[in-house]
């Protein structure tokens, strides 16, 4: 039977255990290391003795472990250390006092990060939800051997490594005060929507700034991204559209344009006939030019393709600064060009002056995205929920009961990795793993070499050395 679990993560005792848990953090970080000057030999073995134990198999019994610690520690001599520059590095023995303890399946399986503590590894094993080589073993000292395959069902490892599944009430009391936040914020967004518009603006700009690409587009309210995404999309679209439509804007095509124009017209022609088109401003200028072309039988009185052979002879196409084709190159030609030209200016202006004015104003976003904030409906009460064991939750955040997505599943749904796991990330060479099988490789034991040990510890040189000498009763 493995020692009780009293009292683990003490803050008071202050050990480190071999689990990935919050409290591990902060008893390391207040950790200091012993002043082994004003110690006896005896209270320094004993101290390294207790912090190394309390770490390396700490729910192993210290009779048993007596029975597995070995005298002898194993370790390597690199052939290519001269040639690696570690020819003069020590290789730290001490550190594999504790060496024949990560064979151990429950051991192994904590290291490949496949439970969050060696004591939820043992309860996977007894569940017979690990196999070594494709067989369920049931005993958490099995000792591996160098090329054994041992994995876990991918749903155990979810719950060691996501947060935990919240209780019912949990859930409830979590649902329960974001509905009522939710509701505030409506009635605030109501009652004073530019404001609350540009708060929610200048939080979500803080966030990108801060966290970059791992910014989360979720946070509440998403609407307000969802608003500003779609006007934006279709000022993205608009602007593309303009730029199409001033890239189509040429000599050729206004010279076109005002022939159409003067042609559809059944009485007598005069500018104003041109404003619709081009504006007040610019209606003058189309006159005087189609005062020049009228007399152009070509241009009114043939069809679509003898107006734009015409068209092409008063405006050439230049190769090399040559006009091409045949042209037009008399005075009143060369009068029409310049009449163009001033006039495409003037219209590719008032293009883009037309688009800003259609674009939507920031009172139009803002009074669009406060009538898509909908309150949400009253929870019902605890009692009714108990009796039911579900109620419904709508937020635009949030689809489901808090943490309870999938309630079948025995972690947090929709999965999220648990709070401080980035600190215990930390994989052995010994052990080759696959995340998206839930397998692992034991690919040998684990070795020390020059400069380093591939024992896996918290603690010091110095520390392993006496509690190796505690051990081992006769010292180095």
């Amino acid at each position: 039977m493995p020692r009780k679990a009293t009292n683990l993560f003490s803050l008071t005792r202050g050990r480190v255990r071999m689990a990935l848990n919050k409290h591990n953090l902060f008893n390391f970080y207040k950790d200091r290391a012993p002043m082994f000057k004003v110690m006896s030999m005896f209270m320094q073995k004993w101290d390294s003795k207790q912090k190394t134990r309390g770490y390396h198999g700490e729910h192993i019994p210290e009779g048993r472990w007596l029975k597995l610690f070995q005298k002898k520690l194993d370790g390597v001599a690199q052939m290519d250390a001269s040639l690696s520059g570690k020819a003069n590095d020590e290789t730290p023995m001490v550190l594999q006092t504790f060496a024949v303890l990560e064979k151990r399946l429950d051991v192994a399986v904590f290291r490949a990060m496949f439970a969050s503590s060696v004591r939820q590894a043992r309860q996977f094993i007894l569940a017979g939800d690990v196999k070594v080589n494709g067989v369920p073993i049931k005993h958490p000292s099995y000792p591996l051997s160098p090329g054994d395959v041992f994995s876990v069902e991918p749903d155990r490892v979810l719950q060691a490594l996501g947060e935990k599944k919240p209780s019912l009430k949990e859930a409830y009391k979590v649902d329960r005060e974001q509905v009522i936040q939710w509701q505030k914020f409506v009635n605030r967004a109501r009652s004073d929507p530019l404001n609350v518009w540009q708060n929610q603006r200048s939080k979500q700009k803080k966030m990108r700034q801060t966290y970059g690409d791992l910014y989360n587009p979720e946070l509440p309210p998403p609407e307000l991204d969802d608003v500003v995404a779609r006007f934006g999309s279709r000022q993205e679209s608009k602007i593309n559209e303009l730029g199409k439509k001033l890239n189509s804007i040429t000599r050729n095509t206004i010279l076109a344009d005002i022939v159409n124009t003067a042609k559809a017209i059944e009485g007598e022609v005069d500018a104003s006939v041109f404003e619709p088109q081009f504006g007040a401003a610019l209606a003058n200028k189309c006159f005087n030019i189609y005062q020049m072309v009228a007399n152009n039988k070509a241009l009114f009185e043939g069809g679509e393709e003898e107006m734009n052979e015409e068209i092409t002879k008063i405006l050439p196409k230049y190769v090399n600064g040559q006009p091409q084709g045949k042209f037009y190159d008399d005075t009143k030609a060369k009068k029409v060009k310049q009449a163009l030209s001033e006039l495409k200016s003037g219209y590719l202006e008032k293009v883009r002056k037309d688009h800003k004015e259609q674009a939507p104003s920031e009172d139009a976003i803002v009074s669009t995205w406060v009538s898509r904030l909908i309150k949400h409906p009253k929870l019902p009460s605890w009692s009714e929920v108990q009796e039911k064991g579900v109620y419904k939750v709508d937020l635009p955040w949030q689809k489901s009961m808090w943490g309870l997505e999938d309630p079948s599943k025995p972690y947090f749904t929709p999965w999220r990795p648990r709070q401080f796991i980035a600190p215990f990330a930390v994989l052995p060479k010994h052990i080759e793993i696959s995340f998206r099988t839930c397998h692992a490789v034991y690919m040998r034991n684990p070795i020390a070499r020059p400069g380093e040990s591939e024992v896996i510890s918290p603690f010091s040189h110095e520390a392993h050395e006496r509690a190796y000498m505690y051990y081992s009763r006769k010292g180095l």
